[in-house]
């Protein structure tokens, strides 16, 4: 009887130890761990990705070819100068032969082909202009998903050491009191397996840390052997209660919705521009032509009309104008389609968020009981009316509540983060 009590006494104390020493982490989105290296704030992430990053110079280079070749498309008002030249030495009578044309045209009427071509590219470069702010929008959620990624797995992996520390000192004194034959073998096997769950949870959470922080830095441009420091995120942002509110910033301001019309335009300026086939083409040319040969030998300028129709080609431009009109057809359903698809994800995330919000208050309201129920297993135990595996149970329970929160609360963070993407991060550019 008194040997158990003994043994009572040593693993209350033990377990007491553990659970009193000082832990090396924090409350979930604090950071706990001394700063160092240079500071990088997530504004300051998403204006160095959007400056640098390939996907962002890509889009701008589409952009700057559609540029060029607008201009080319207006340059086709203007006249055309050329020359041709030909010098040779032949056989025959004539030794020698030359050929001398330059010619001088401006197109005067061509059905409206250019009218409509210009137009058509103009379009163009509307068009990649929102694609370069929809590659600007995609990245930037890109880096506020991954801050927060590396923000939660760096504070998982500080609640991972604290458990692996408190565990591996309690692990000693177990051991020191079962070689004693103060304590059961089973006691020292439970707290060696515990130990062992937190040394494979902070090597998980460690290695997870490591790959997306590498990733993040490679993303904004930072050296890989410099030392880096994120920011807390700070509070939590409130959603907005009206679903209709996030629908009408999105057809506002994601560029999805002004594409989608410009992508119709573009095939309506293309079918035009078939249908200009139909109608002459009629220019002003003047020409100096110099031929000399056996027979010919001139030097004259003429000045006159170019004229050119296609009058008959068996249905071959009807054909092309029939298929252009179903592709336009085609491009509308689509635009339906995809405007459809990215409503009814509006529509998930903010159901989403919403249940990720709750759960959050869930996890807080759990946090509470179990760091209560946590307290009052100390002052039983200290009463002697609890054992120490009860109240090592309630310790684990409570950093496994610890954890979930921190989980809620980044799922919720994401969700936010993308249903803002989707409105263009309007009303709240911090996600």
């Amino acid at each position: 009887m008194k040997r158990n009590k003994r043994i009572l006494r040593a693993t209350s104390l033990l377990i007491l130890g553990i659970l009193l020493s000082k832990a090396v982490y924090s409350e979930p989105g604090e950071v706990a761990l001394e700063d160092y290296g240079r500071l990088v704030t997530l504004e300051h992430a998403i204006s160095t990705t959007l400056k640098d990053h390939a996907k962002v110079k890509q889009a701008f280079e589409r952009l700057e070819k559609e540029k060029a070749l607008y201009q080319g498309a207006k340059a086709e008002f203007l006249p055309k100068f050329g020359t041709q030249l030909f010098g040779a030495v032949a056989t025959g009578d004539k030794r020698t032969v030359s050929y001398f044309d330059t010619f001088l045209e401006q197109p005067l009427f061509e059905g409206g082909k250019s009218v409509f071509n210009k137009k058509k590219q103009k379009v163009r470069v509307e068009s990649e202009s929102l694609k370069l702010e929809e590659a600007k929008l995609d990245l930037g959620l890109y880096v506020r998903i991954l801050y927060a990624e590396v923000l939660k797995e760096k504070e998982l992996t500080r609640i991972a050491q604290g458990e692996v520390k408190e565990l591996s000192q309690g692990y000693e004194r177990t051991n020191a009191l079962f070689q004693k034959e103060i304590i059961p073998r089973y006691d020292l096997i439970r707290i060696e397996t515990l130990l062992e769950k937190a040394k494979a949870a902070l090597v998980k959470h460690k290695e997870s840390y490591d790959y997306q922080l590498s990733v993040l830095m490679q993303t904004i441009g930072v050296d890989a052997q410099e030392s880096l420091e994120l920011e807390p995120l700070g509070e939590i942002q409130a959603m907005m209660t009206d679903l209709s509110a996030y629908l009408d910033l999105s057809r506002k301001h994601d560029p999805l919705y002004k594409l989608s019309g410009l992508q119709i335009q573009e095939k309506e300026f293309e079918k035009k521009m078939l249908q200009a086939e139909r109608w002459p083409s009629v220019s002003l040319a003047a020409k100096w032509n110099v031929y000399q040969d056996v027979f010919v030998d001139t030097d004259r300028v003429m000045v006159g009309v170019l004229g050119k129709w296609n009058i008959w080609d068996f249905g071959r431009l009807g054909s092309q104008i029939n298929a252009k009109a179903h592709e336009i057809q085609e491009t509308k359903w689509a635009s339906t389609v995809e405007i459809q698809e990215k409503e009814n994800e509006t529509r998930r995330l903010f159901h989403e968020a919403r249940t990720a919000s709750e759960k959050i208050r869930l996890q807080d309201a759990l946090l509470k009981e179990r760091d209560e129920n946590y307290k009052n297993e100390k002052t039983r135990l200290i009463a002697g009316e609890k054992g120490t595996g009860e109240l090592l149970d309630s310790f684990l329970a409570l950093e496994e509540a610890k954890m979930e929160r921190l989980q809620a609360i980044t799922e919720y963070r994401i969700l936010l983060a993308r249903l803002q993407r989707n409105m263009g991060f309007e009303n709240g550019e911090e996600a």
